[in-house]
């Protein structure tokens, strides 16, 4: 438990909200639901007044001190004394001790090997096994017996190769070698030298990473099974990471916009400031945008993430209804990084129009003509 009265005091909390809620019988003896918080509290107190090193026997909290601290708790009403009594006596018997956790464990084994070994003590590692085995340099070769004891640790990911120090105080290993578990076989295998013999090799090659020999034929079997299903679980998780990159891949790809590049072939693109999520793409061939379009993956070229920024023509207010809508000045818009090579881009460009209607506009005031004429075109206008 942390030190810190507030931090006990929400973590006291949470558990009363959780054992009330499951413990609906348990709680009907209280009136207040409430007051499984305040007695979870003073059980942490009892405890810690109880066992603590630094509170002298003298000191130590009484029976009837810790039925008096909790009289009139329960919305003004006592608690039953036999209940309390049971609970001082269970408390006072045996002691609070936290659990050892698997990451608790591998760190205070981190601790004790020494060298270049990589960071062992992450949330998802666990130890599965401890094995005496004895490394094979050459498996042609005949070694003296315990002249290459290894002290193996095998986790869940992971198989560290240690070699036990000489220490009389302190447990503490050296550390050799570490193979991650994805990717690995285990073959057996016997000869005059090595009977109980055990090879580590990578997938496909069959390249050997190392051979050990075991004792006898019982703790070989017990590390191979350990071996083989922690290899298993390594390759599900493996292959369960692997399916959930290539989704948010699909997610991506099926989620971009198909667009046109200045020369008006159409390529998958990623418009800035679109939604990725959108369910319409669109396709862009020769200066028209049609909806909706096939998916990211078809034969559309290549990929491109430049966009250009041509305006559409929406004056006609058909762009709700039709399915083509025309693409004026595809070839020289004033983002596409493009300048105009003809005659026709010019004159559709919007901005040209707009500067054409003031000047018509302000001509017709002059003239006393009405502004709808000025705004048509030449041929129009000299029919009004």
């Amino acid at each position: 438990m942390p030190g810190e009265a507030q931090k006990i005091e929400r973590l006291m909390e949470a558990f009363g909200q959780r054992y009330c809620f499951c413990n609906q019988l348990e709680i009907g003896r209280f009136r207040n639901p409430d007051t499984v918080f305040i007695l979870a509290f003073a059980i942490i107190m009892l405890n810690t007044d109880l066992h603590s090193p630094n509170v002298k026997s003298d000191r130590k909290m009484k029976l009837e001190d810790f039925i008096k601290n909790l009289r009139g708790i329960d919305n003004g009403y006592n608690i039953d004394r036999e209940y309390l009594v049971g609970i001082y006596e269970r408390v006072k018997v045996h002691e609070f001790e936290p659990a050892t956790d698997h990451v608790t464990t591998v760190l205070k084994l981190e601790r004790e090997i020494i060298g270049k070994r990589p960071i062992l003590s992450l949330p998802h590692r666990r130890i599965v096994c401890y094995c005496r085995l004895h490394e094979i340099p050459d498996l042609s070769k005949k070694e003296k017996p315990g002249l290459h004891q290894r002290e193996v640790f095998l986790f869940n990911d992971l198989l560290v190769v240690t070699k036990l120090l000489p220490r009389k105080k302190n447990t503490s290993y050296s550390f050799r070698h570490a193979f991650p578990l994805s990717g690995m076989d285990v073959t057996l295998f016997e000869s005059p030298y090595y009977p109980f013999g055990i090879q580590l090799l990578t997938k496909p090659d069959d390249k050997l990473l190392i051979a050990f020999n075991a004792r006898n034929e019982h703790d070989r079997t017990r590390f191979c099974e350990d071996l083989r299903e922690a290899m298993q679980e390594t390759n599900e998780m493996e292959g369960i990471r692997i399916a959930d990159e290539l989704q948010k891949h699909h997610y991506h790809r099926t989620s971009d916009y198909l667009i046109a590049d200045p020369m008006g072939s159409p390529v998958l693109g990623s418009p800035a400031g679109s939604r990725k999520n959108s369910e319409t793409d669109y396709v862009v061939h020769n200066g028209d945008v049609v909806v909706p379009s096939k998916r990211a993956g078809g034969n559309f070229g290549a990929v491109k993430r430049t966009l250009s920024n041509s305006m559409l023509d929406l004056s006609a207010g058909e762009a709700a209804t039709a399915t083509v809508l025309r693409r004026r000045g595809s070839q020289g818009s004033l983002d596409s990084g493009m300048q105009s090579t003809g005659a026709a881009s010019r004159e559709s460009s919007p901005l040209l129009a707009i500067s054409r209607n003031q000047k018509r506009a302000q001509e017709a005031m002059r003239l006393n003509l009405p502004a709808k004429a000025a705004l048509l075109s030449n041929a129009d206008a000299t029919e009004v």
